[in-house]
């Protein structure tokens, strides 16, 4: 596990160039303002964000970001676990008071692929400081590898009371990750899948993306090769309905290829242009 720690990131006042009417999406992408001009922030390198910049990929100092709303999520997936989210406080000078002015963030990131120029939004919304975003470089998240993240940032305000909402994006876009709200995550993939079948004739179901299945950790010293065949019902939508574990090498399998089937989405089965359900035995194999 990798963490970096003891950094301490800048906050930048967030700078809205446009707003948006309805329910606010959650796929964007992130652009930083420099020179008078708004550029795609494409990775970063710990706080410094580095951008398009016609042919090149350059760091620069902005002067503000904002997130922009952007049709899809990258069809990639991240699993989040042992979030962590605190605020510290100082004291006053006189000692009379304190308040609470440096957010903590820690977290491990984990994706069944290999995702590169990783990097974290963090969007702090508080009644005192306002909205702020927060720019965290991650790196490369290399396939099945815990990759621990650990953030503290400053705040030259209190922060007082508020929410916060977590972005992760690889090479610039925005990727699916567990923390997204399950409302706001079903819409964004049910637009996904709508436009993948949008001009398809007859096709059969077919895996879209989800996270992959977590080895058992009671297996590991054992090091089994192991399946696990779960059938499932494919919805229209391609959600995934009844998962049901009809056989495995183990119970140990089982259980993990259903924990991650439940999350999966597929394209459906499309026939004469239309999708309809189906149903579907889907082998998984384990190995460590």
């Amino acid at each position: 596990m990798n963490a970096a720690h003891g950094l301490r990131p800048f906050a930048l006042s967030l700078v809205f160039l446009q707003l948006f009417a309805g329910p606010v999406a959650a796929q964007h992408v992130l652009v930083a303002e420099d020179g008078g001009k708004m550029f795609l922030v494409c990775g970063a390198n710990g706080t410094t964000p580095l951008v398009q910049m016609e042919d090149k990929v350059v760091p620069i100092t902005p002067h503000g970001f904002a997130l922009r709303e952007v049709p899809e999520f990258a069809p990639f997936y991240v699993t989040v676990r042992n979030v962590s989210v605190r605020t510290t406080s100082n004291s006053t000078r006189n000692g009379e008071g304190q308040f609470n002015n440096d957010f903590h963030f820690n977290a491990d990131f984990e994706s069944d692929r290999r995702l590169a120029d990783m990097f974290v939004v963090i969007a702090l919304e508080s009644e005192q400081a306002g909205m702020t975003l927060f720019l965290w470089g991650v790196g490369t998240l290399e396939p099945g590898r815990t990759k621990g993240v650990s953030i503290v940032v400053p705040m030259s305000t209190p922060i007082g009371s508020g929410r916060y909402t977590v972005h992760l994006f690889s090479g610039g876009a925005e990727v699916m990750q567990s923390m997204l709200p399950f409302g706001e995550s079903e819409m964004a993939m049910n637009r996904m899948v709508a436009s993948r079948i949008k001009d398809v004739k007859d096709a059969g179901p077919k895996f879209f993306f989800g996270p992959a299945p977590v080895y058992p950790p009671e297996l590991k010293k054992a090091n089994l090769k192991g399946q696990a065949i779960v059938s499932v019902r494919i919805g229209a939508n391609g959600e995934v309905y009844d998962p049901l574990v009809k056989r495995a090498t183990d119970p140990a399998f089982g259980d993990a290829a259903l924990r991650a089937v439940r999350l999966w989405r597929f394209l459906p089965r499309v026939r004469d242009g239309y999708p309809v359900e189906t149903k579907v035995d889907v082998p998984i194999l384990f190995s460590q």
